[in-house]
C-alpha cells in the first residue's frame, strides 16, 4: 500500500562479450550534444540510438524477452485480450513476446530507427502491434490499456519534473484498476554492485562505459565511446537514480493506489540485499478518469 512520501541501463551488452578494466582511451563528453543546443537531453538524440543499435539488438539480449516476459505475466492477472502498453519500447522485443500471448500490444518509442526494426521483426513473426512515435512525455491515452510496462530502465531519462510527468501519463492511461510494471536500475543495487569501467565487443562493435554518480547519488552518469567500423562516437547518458521508497513514494504522491517493490520480474522476490534489479507494481484506483484528447505530436509509424 502507498506511504506517505518522506521528505528514470541495465546491461546492454547480454549475448555480447563483457569484460572490465581499464580501457585507456579520453572520453570527451557529451560531445554528439554539444553542437546540438536544441537537444536538451541526450534521449532525444537520434544518433545515440544508432550508435547504440548493436547492443540493444544483440541477439542474446533479444533472446530474453520471452522469458521476460513470461515472468512479468506470470503473476499480472491481466483479463483475456487485456490492452498492453509498452513504453520505450526500444527494438520491441518484449511487445512482440506479449503480442505472441494473444493480448492487444502498443509499443511506444521516440526512436524511429529502433520502431522500424520492431515493425519489421513483427511482421517476420505475423505478430501484431501497433507501433507509436512519441515521446514518453507526452503520450498519452486515458484509460486504454490494462497494462503498462517500462523495462530495462526506459523509466528516468529526464529531470524530476519530466519522470513525474511520464508517471502522471501512465496513470491516466490506465483503465481503472490497471497496472503499471516499471523496471529500473536502483540506486541500492547500484551501490552494491559498482562498476567504475567497462566494455563490450557487440558483433565487432566496440562500446566503453565510464560511470560516475552526480547529485548526492540521484544520477548516474555515463560516459559512453563506442567504436564501429574505424569511426568513434561519444555521449554522455544522465540517468536517475531512484531509491526503491523514492520511487514507491513517487507512485504513490502521483496517485497510484497501491504500490509494492520487488526484485525480480517475476514480483515474487523481495527487493532486498539479494535484489537483482528494482520492480515496482503499481495500481491504479478503480473508478472512472475524464477523457482527453490525445497529443498531436503522438505519430503512428504505419
Amino acid at each position: 500500500m502507498c506511504n506517505p512520501p518522506n521528505k528514470a541501463l541495465h546491461p546492454t551488452g547480454t549475448g555480447a562479450s563483457e569484460r572490465a578494466g581499464e580501457w585507456g582511451l579520453t572520453v570527451q563528453p557529451n560531445l554528439s550534444m554539444a553542437n546540438r543546443p536544441e537537444l536538451n537531453i541526450w534521449s532525444d538524440d537520434e544518433r545515440f540510438w544508432v550508435a547504440m543499435e548493436p547492443a540493444l539488438c544483440a541477439t542474446g539480449r533479444l533472446a530474453l524477452a520471452e522469458g521476460d516476459v513470461a515472468a512479468i505475466l506470470r503473476n499480472l492477472d491481466l483479463p483475456p485480450q487485456a490492452t498492453v502498453l509498452d513504453l520505450g519500447c526500444g527494438p520491441g522485443a518484449h511487445a512482440i513476446a506479449i503480442g505472441a500471448q494473444g493480448y492487444h500490444v502498443t509499443g511506444v518509442d521516440r526512436s524511429r530507427r529502433l520502431l522500424e526494426r520492431a515493425r519489421s521483426d513483427a511482421r517476420a513473426r505475423s505478430i501484431a502491434v501497433e507501433w507509436v512515435e512519441a515521446d514518453m512525455r507526452h503520450f498519452r491515452r486515458p484509460s486504454s490499456f490494462d497494462l503498462v510496462c517500462s523495462l530495462y530502465t526506459s523509466f528516468g531519462y529526464f529531470d524530476d519534473s519530466g519522470n513525474r510527468r511520464v508517471l502522471e501519463n501512465i496513470l491516466a492511461s490506465l483503465k481503472p484498476g490497471g497496472v503499471a510494471f516499471l523496471d529500473v536500475i536502483g540506486r541500492e543495487t547500484t551501490a552494491r554492485d559498482w562498476q567504475e569501467r567497462r566494455w563490450l565487443d557487440v558483433e565487432g562493435v566496440l562500446y566503453l562505459e565510464r560511470r560516475h554518480i552526480a547529485d548526492d547519488w540521484a544520477a548516474l552518469v555515463s560516459d559512453w565511446v563506442v567504436v564501429r567500423d574505424g569511426k568513434r562516437g561519444s555521449f554522455r547518458v544522465k540517468q536517475r537514480l531512484y531509491s526503491g521508497t523514492e520511487l514507491r513514494d513517487l507512485l504513490c504522491a502521483v496517485g497510484f493506489a497501491k504500490v509494492a517493490l520487488s526484485g525480480a520480474l517475476d514480483a515474487k522476490v523481495p527487493y532486498d540485499e539479494l535484489a537483482k534489479r528494482l520492480v515496482v507494481v503499481a495500481h491504479a484506483a478503480a473508478g472512472t478518469r475524464s477523457e482527453e484528447d490525445r497529443p498531436k505530436d503522438e505519430r503512428p509509424v504505419v
